[in-house]
């Protein structure tokens, strides 16, 4: 029987799309299907006319569906002639060949998502979906560029150009030392553990009264804050940077002196803004210092909503605020501690979240925060439970959520390769067939392959055989490129470690990979600016990891990387 809540949910995803469905013996009741759910549903008998239908300027396509085995033009033919001209266009192959050459072959050349023949609806819709999703994501991935500019033409309040201008200046105060990294430390018992921090940042105006930053004072010790200015107008925008330059600039000076204290910090940054308030302003913020080598937290929290900490025992703690708003005449900042060698995962808000106006039930966020991040792995699936709710926010909302990474020994199994191209290859169908294993699908498990197989080449080409861009460029446009690999390993002994861990929890599988090579490593600090600009460096394949991934992340000296997935138990 069909799962209508299921063909609803999809048909909201693509009845605005149209689909190119390629294929010499079309199942009547496919076609059907294919036409409920898509605006409109283009044919083609083989892959020729397949690439005619597409390239007809007519034809408007966001999807394309084929076979493998037609006449003329098969499908492999067809996807390589695609992926000549259009690298995101999703493509879901259709075949009944299950064999490695031909997946690796099919992923090389781009394939999205496969359907297995016989054909299970089920599978074609799953995979419609996800391919559909990913295209999505491909495409916010390309406009993240602009996006400072997308957001200014729906600012009115401000002249265009003082927008831009001042927009770009907050974004620059803002500092966040852990971006795309995660926190490697050996506790005081001798433990290792790893740490996470995302941050969400929407702000309501160009000019925000929110502002944050993540500073790493030293190995192993983070400061942390979110600061809510309130005032009239452009006031509070004013504070708030005042705010974040004045911390950061104090930090700095601070970590260069190696004298750095939170009470220090507090005392000078509240000494100073006191004489720059305006007398019905008030600045409300959250203070946080996190020691992960004591596994103590010490906390001054100024009239913002309570720090939620979720702990190993399932057991939820709410961290209220410990002082009054920062106003003109202002005692003493207060200053507590408390443990976290038991905190999993940590919430800390602006009141922009938790205040939200939930219209359906004429209540506020406050009300459903808690079960949406105890019930949330990250930050997206929380921020997506939060708009959802609240369909639109009449406040900033910003919020840091902090993540202990749990590699469950009991499912975790290690992969050893050396630095061979074969044995690079071999890993996803080792990893593929162990995911099988424990129950997960080959649909829901293809994007988490796809991406460690750009993270494992990563780890092979410029990990270990110390290829850097530039040559890679050069040896790809020569056409010499996988020759200059065969040679290259022959006279290397490194190795590359995979661990593979995949843990249930809240209805959810979470697949989670860490891939570490031998080589010297990269800086991070570049990897962000890698990934979107193609003019210095191409990042295909870590564009492809960040996209299809829910968690990309590397260690401090850039030879560690750390992927994590999260599907639906019934993926």
């Amino acid at each position: 029987m069909e799962d209508m809540s299921g063909f609803k949910e999809l048909l909201e995803i693509t009845k605005d799309l149209t689909v190119l469905y390629v294929e010499d013996e079309r199942p009547v009741k496919l076609e059907e299907r294919l036409r409920r759910l898509f605006k409109a549903v283009i044919v083609a008998s083989d892959g020729k006319e397949g690439w005619d239908k597409l390239n007809d300027e007519n034809n408007a396509i966001d999807i394309v569906l084929t076979d493998y085995l037609m006449p003329i033009m098969n499908g492999l033919e067809l996807i390589k002639k695609i992926r000549e001209q259009d690298r995101e266009i999703p493509i879901i192959l259709i075949t009944g060949y299950i064999e490695s050459e031909f997946l690796i072959e099919a992923i090389n050349l781009g394939v999205t998502q496969f359907v297995t023949k016989p054909i299970m609806v089920k599978n074609l819709m799953k995979a419609i979906e996800i391919a559909v999703q990913q295209g999505v994501l491909e495409k916010l991935a390309q406009t993240m560029q602009t996006q400072e500019l997308e957001l200014l033409r729906y600012r009115e309040k401000y002249h265009s150009t003082q927008q831009e201008m001042a927009f770009m200046k907050e974004l620059q105060i803002i500092k966040n030392d852990l971006l795309n990294r995660k926190i490697d430390v050996v506790n005081k018992n001798g433990n290792i553990n790893q740490w996470f921090m995302d941050i969400c940042y929407v702000p309501l105006d160009i000019l925000s009264g929110d502002s944050y930053s993540i500073r790493e004072t030293e190995a192993g010790k983070i400061l942390l804050f979110i600061t809510d200015a309130m005032g009239k107008g452009l006031s509070a925008s004013v504070t708030s940077i005042l705010t974040t330059s004045f911390i950061n600039h104090t930090v700095d000076e601070m970590i260069e002196k190696n004298n750095f204290s939170l009470k220090g910090l507090l005392n000078a940054y509240t000494s100073f803004i006191r004489k720059e308030l305006l007398g019905e302003e008030i600045i409300c913020a959250s203070f946080i210092y996190l020691n992960f080598i004591e596994e103590f937290m010490e906390y001054a929290s100024f009239s913002m909503p309570p720090i939620l900490a979720y702990t190993v025992n399932n057991n939820l703690i709410r961290i209220k605020s410990n002082n009054i708003p920062i106003i003109r005449h202002h005692n003493n900042p207060v200053i507590d501690r408390i443990d976290i060698s038991n905190v999993r995962k940590m919430l800390i808000m602006s009141d922009g979240v938790n205040e939200g106006s939930v219209e359906s039930t004429n209540t506020i966020y406050n009300d459903y925060v808690e079960e949406d991040f105890i019930s949330s792995g990250f930050k997206d699936e929380l921020y997506n439970k939060l708009i959802e709710k609240v369909k639109t926010p009449d406040d900033d909302v910003t919020f840091i959520f902090l993540n202990k990474i749990n590699h469950d020994e009991k499912s975790s199994t290690e992969f050893t390769l050396g630095t061979r191209l074969l044995e690079v290859n071999n890993l996803t169908l080792m990893v593929e067939e162990h995911l099988a294993a424990r129950g997960v699908g080959e649909i829901a498990a293809i994007p988490f392959l796809n991406s460690l197989t750009e993270i494992a080449m990563n780890a092979y080409e410029h990990g270990n055989l110390g290829i850097d861009s530039a040559k890679k460029i050069e040896l790809t446009e020569s056409g010499n490129y996988e020759k200059y690999l065969i040679e290259t390993e022959k006279g290397i002994d490194k190795k590359i470690i995979t661990r593979l861990s995949v843990n249930e929890e809240n209805n959810k599988v979470m697949i989670m990979a860490t891939v570490k090579d031998e080589g010297s490593g990269f800086d991070i600090s570049i990897l962000n600016e890698k990934v979107y600009n193609n003019r210095r460096f191409s990042g295909r394949g870590l564009k492809i990891a960040k996209t299809l991934s829910d968690i990309l992340l590397y260690n401090a000296c850039g030879n560690e990387a750390l992927l994590i997935k999260n599907l639906n138990k019934e993926g």
